[in-house]
């Protein structure tokens, strides 16, 4: 385990850092004798305390008048992890640690990893939201970033809970395509309520800035895992591809299909539950949505895990691309690379139409032969030729499991 520190996030003291030591008890409160002063009346003279012991942090409440939250969480004793949100009543406090430089930092499953603490200068200068609040939302720190949005890790002041704040980018103007986007993404996360699928709670808009609010996730995207890790083990990357295919198999019951399913979009809590995001480019079956390659490589999906039909213009799509983008995940998973990694787009898009996939027997040692031909078929070309429905995928999934995890005890 590498140095752990507490940082206030917020108040008179905001981005004061203390550094917790290998052994002992730190305490935390408004008494000047505390080793962490809280300069707030609120705050209990002696609120809380924090102890290492069995090679981890502990965090017990001192019998504190307004009590000790943990991620929106009133406790009494509770286990720390990097990431963790303490609210002390109008105080809140960030639980950091350095990952150790020798080893990667594991969490439960064996295939989770825990985001590394932001360095400074990590994301642009809409770093100035935080310690705002929007609405009713105090923004407590940047946890991501992508093409049209920014995302918060932020306190709901109406109940102390964290959530996860989604804040379209903007310049003088709104982008009024990335506008609708967003506002689709509202729309359909709204409708879909299930445990693999990023909840969405409320849309909003103050003084131009629209937002978000969606399910706070404490862990990584899959695609931090595989820029850690470089590839999983086949257990872990079935184990994830069966909770994503429960998702699109919901979304699918509910006549919606994501099309953009890839690692950076597959969300892994540290208790190694798997949800998906971004349901921005997902759609109702029953309309029609043309699709067009720009010069950058990006359509409506990501071209590294784009079907065949995904990047023709002349037809639609069903439940069956996002069959094939998760089967393309899962390839990535295992041998640490995509199907295709073509350069050029015009290149890129024609070994998608022609090109057959590489053999992953080929490029995994001693994976299970049963694996690569029901992933093999989700890469099939043709639409028809892969399994038809994301329950037949989850299924297949589920049959390799079980193969792979007892070949694994034997």
């Amino acid at each position: 385990m590498g140095h752990a520190k507490i940082r206030i996030v917020d108040g008179i003291d905001a981005g004061l850092e203390k550094e917790l030591p290998e052994s002992g008890t730190v305490t935390v409160g408004r008494r000047s004798s505390c080793d962490l002063v809280l300069r707030v009346d609120s705050v209990s003279r002696e609120h809380c305390r924090i102890e290492r012991q069995d090679s981890a942090y502990w965090i017990y409440d001192n019998g504190s008048s307004n009590g000790t939250l943990l991620n929106g969480l009133r406790i009494e004793k509770a286990r720390l992890v990097h990431g963790d949100v303490i609210t002390l009543d109008r105080v809140t406090l960030e639980y950091l640690e350095e990952a150790d430089s020798n080893q990667t930092r594991e969490m439960i499953r064996e295939f989770v990893v825990q985001r590394r603490p932001d360095s400074d200068g990590t994301y642009t200068a809409e770093n100035s939201l935080i310690g705002k609040t929007l609405k009713h939302y105090k923004v407590l720190s940047v946890i991501g970033e992508g093409g049209m949005a920014l995302v918060y890790k932020s306190r709901d002041e109406r109940n102390s809970s964290i959530v996860a704040l989604k804040v379209l980018k903007r310049g003088e103007t709104v982008d009024q395509e990335n506008l609708q986007r967003f506002l689709k993404e509202f729309k359909t996360g709204s409708k879909l309520n299930h445990p693999n699928i990023m909840q969405v709670f409320e849309i909003g808009e103050v003084d131009g800035t629209y937002f978000i609010s969606m399910e706070y996730i404490n862990g990584s995207s899959l695609q931090e895992i595989l820029d850690e890790k470089g590839r999983l083990s086949a257990e872990g990357t079935l184990k994830i591809g069966i909770q994503v295919a429960k998702a699109l198999e919901f979304a699918f019951n509910q006549r919606i299909i994501h099309r953009d399913i890839k690692p950076e979009n597959i969300l892994i809590s540290r208790e190694g539950e798997v949800k998906i995001t971004d349901l921005g480019l997902a759609k109702e079956l029953k309309r029609y949505v043309s699709v067009n390659i720009t010069k950058t490589g990006e359509g409506i999906g990501t071209l590294h895990y784009m079907s065949p039909e995904q990047v023709e213009n002349t037809r639609d799509v069903d439940q069956r691309a996002d069959i094939y983008s998760l089967g393309a995940t899962l390839y990535e998973c295992l041998c640490g690379q995509p199907p295709f990694d073509e350069v050029g787009v015009w290149k890129f898009v024609e070994a998608i139409n022609e090109k057959p996939p590489p053999d992953l027997n080929e490029r995994v040692p001693n994976l299970h032969p049963a694996v690569w031909p029901v992933i093999q078929k989700s890469l099939a070309k043709r639409p028809e030729e892969r399994q038809q429905s994301p329950t037949e995928f989850r299924q297949e999934l589920e049959r390799l499991l079980g193969l792979v995890t007892t070949k694994k005890a034997t």
